[in-house]
């Protein structure tokens, strides 16, 4: 699976262009997260910018008010679990080799969730792997209810449905 690609947006100031994302769309697609960019990070498609995520080499400071995304040693996952048809996800927990720094947010599907509500997160971490036990409801469509997801640096995906099957594999 390729890398996900999220819209940096330009805001220009005294003649120079800095870029933003926006993470998380909450009650009335209210922006949780604005995340100033590194141009470094970003790729041209065109006319517009993107970011690819999972970012490698990078650091994730609080500003006073937005985050700002800049050069570093670690690594930034963008998690993101998908919700049944006017249901919700939860992440249950995070784990990685190392202490993460995580920030949580919602993406409403629709303007007050009526639609679903997912549940997402920005991982910052030195590990080159996330794994995420969660559940979700709503209308399935006979995806599983709940499970553990591993999001690799790549930007590949891998979700286990059954963790027994994890321990089995190890003996082996």
């Amino acid at each position: 699976m390729a890398k996900k690609n999220l819209w940096a947006h330009p805001k220009t100031v005294e003649g120079k262009t800095f870029y933003y994302v926006e993470i998380g769309k909450g009650f009335h697609y209210r922006v949780e997260y604005k995340v100033w960019v590194d141009p470094s990070f970003l790729v041209q498609n065109g006319n517009l910018f993107d970011l690819p995520v999972p970012v490698k080499g990078c650091d994730l400071k609080q500003g006073k008010k937005d985050l700002v995304l800049k050069k570093g040693d670690k690594n930034l996952f963008y998690v993101e679990i998908e919700c049944g048809f006017r249901g919700q996800s939860k992440i249950d927990t995070i784990v990685c080799d190392d202490d993460p720094t995580i920030y949580y947010f919602d993406v409403y599907k629709s303007e007050r969730g009526s639609l679903g509500i997912n549940q997402g997160a920005l991982v910052l971490t030195k590990a080159d792997r996330v794994k995420v036990r969660w559940h979700r409801s709503g209308r399935l469509y006979g995806k599983p209810a709940e499970g553990l997801t591993i999001f690799y640096l790549d930007g590949r995906q891998e979700e286990i449905e059954d963790e027994s099957i994890l321990s089995e594999l190890e003996d082996l």
